[in-house]
């Protein structure tokens, strides 16, 4: 897979810069900064860019898996976004699986791509040996499971884990919440040879039409080549995110950007942008 610090460019969805202004422009001003601008995505039916976006394996080669996510079936049916938005001239060779996956359950490396068990809820007719097979043969990176949250029925890795660089990761810190799933997933990642670093964890009990907050969530940050853009909600922990990869990544420029906001409708700077390397 091509991960997050070989990225160049940003897109995001048209929507989000109605519904949500002021992030874009915040945004836009980070990236202007790095070199770089913020670009859109017409036709889109939502704003979680990432979900419904092609997954990129290599220059020039992507991966358009089957967006039907449960959580939006039967009620919010008019919210899945189809083909539209993605017929940009570099992605006229991506090819198409009918794996049910959202790009938000995709984190990777060369070597790995991390999902949570919520691939196999979502595609129950296939053998789970199949799909991990089949993955690996799409992506070009070996498949690594991980429990999704007890509590989130959405199931993102990108809401758990993410990669600084090949070997290590960032994990939310659940050891206050729920231990137990602390240490499965610790577990899980250090046994696969990763080093496993811990963000601030602050969720609200608080939900959006349905779907839980993701008010105080860090581990969701975006990534483009040597940027790095942290959320921040008004917290003290904003600076202790923010600090933690700037000491991880000590390579990296570091920014924060208010995320309160599009927070509450549960999710943040990695689910409202689709990074790609053209």
């Amino acid at each position: 897979m091509t991960p997050d610090w070989e990225t160049n460019a940003v897109f995001a969805s048209q929507l989000l810069a109605q519904r949500h202004p002021r992030l874009v422009r915040e945004l836009g001003r980070v990236l202007s900064d790095a070199g770089m601008k913020l670009r859109f995505l017409a036709g889109t039916k939502d704003i979680w860019a990432v979900d419904y976006a092609p997954v990129q394996v290599s220059l020039g080669q992507f991966v358009k898996f089957k967006y039907a996510p449960d959580y939006l079936r039967n009620s919010h049916e008019n919210l899945i976004t189809g083909d539209a938005p993605f017929r940009q001239a570099f992605l006229r060779g991506m090819q198409r699986s009918n794996i049910v996956l959202d790009g938000g359950n995709v984190v990777g490396s060369k070597e790995w791509v991390i999902l949570t068990g919520k691939i196999f809820q979502e595609n129950p007719r296939r053998k789970p040996s199949w799909i991990i097979r089949e993955l690996a043969k799409l992506l070009g990176a070996k498949p690594l499971i991980i429990p999704q949250e007890p509590w989130d029925p959405i199931g993102h890795a990108d809401g758990c884990v993410r990669f600084l660089d090949s070997s290590t990761v960032v994990i939310n810190d659940y050891s206050q919440i729920d231990p137990g799933h602390h240490s499965q997933l610790v577990s899980i990642l250090e046994g696969n040879d990763l080093q496993v670093h811990t963000l601030p964890y602050c969720p609200e009990s608080q939900a959006f039409d349905g779907l839980d907050s993701a008010f105080g969530l860090y581990v969701n940050f975006l990534r483009v080549g040597s940027l790095i853009v942290v959320p921040a909600y008004g917290l003290p922990e904003d600076r202790i995110a923010a600090r933690r990869i700037r000491e991880l990544c000590p390579e990296a420029i570091v920014a924060t950007i208010d995320c309160s906001q599009v927070s509450r409708e549960g999710g943040v700077l990695r689910c409202v942008t689709w990074a790609v390397r053209l």
